[in-house]
């Protein structure tokens, strides 16, 4: 009998044990779930917010006014301090394009494989002009961001022999 007692014990515990690693688990699932959720809902208000600000510019003559707009070319001019050459686009209106020369933050180390990952993969980028004069550019649907300072800027129609014009044409 005293040998049963210690079985059912067993089992008991066995259960108990199990019981409470499910629950466990199942509360990290749902907080992982929650935390989640809210990254996705700071993002599209992230991204939600920022059209709504390019919309109060119904004719932006800055790169920096576009509701979007994909890097074309990325080039490093400068290491100290960094600077990159941006040849942009809108997507929208892809015979709008920009030059924009750009000198990033000193300690923004990952700022042009980023630049050149958003060219390779022609990421939907949102620029956005802070009030200090400082520049920032997020890739839409993501928290990636670069940070810089505009020198300078040159809108340019994009060529009428652009590799994007050639392959949207052909349909490749």
């Amino acid at each position: 009998m005293a040998g049963r007692l210690a079985s059912n014990a067993a089992e008991v515990y066995c259960r108990c044990v199990i019981a409470a690693i499910g629950a466990a688990v199942t509360t990290l699932l749902i907080i992982a779930a929650l935390a989640w959720t809210a990254r996705l809902v700071h993002v599209g208000n992230l991204d939600a917010l920022a059209l709504a600000q390019k919309v109060a510019t119904p004719r932006p003559v800055s790169a920096l006014d576009w509701p979007e707009l994909h890097v074309r070319t990325v080039v490093s001019v400068a290491d100290e301090p960094p600077v990159v050459l941006l040849l942009v686009e809108w997507p929208a209106h892809r015979e709008q394009a920009a030059t924009l020369l750009v000198r990033l933050g000193h300690d923004d180390e990952q700022a042009v494989p980023l630049l050149s990952q958003w060219c390779a993969v022609q990421a939907s980028v949102s620029p956005t002009r802070r009030d200090d004069g400082r520049l920032e550019l997020r890739r839409r649907q993501s928290m990636d961001r670069v940070r810089g300072f505009v020198i300078a800027e040159d809108p340019q129609p994009a060529p009428p022999d652009a590799p994007r014009a050639r392959a949207r044409r052909y349909g490749a």
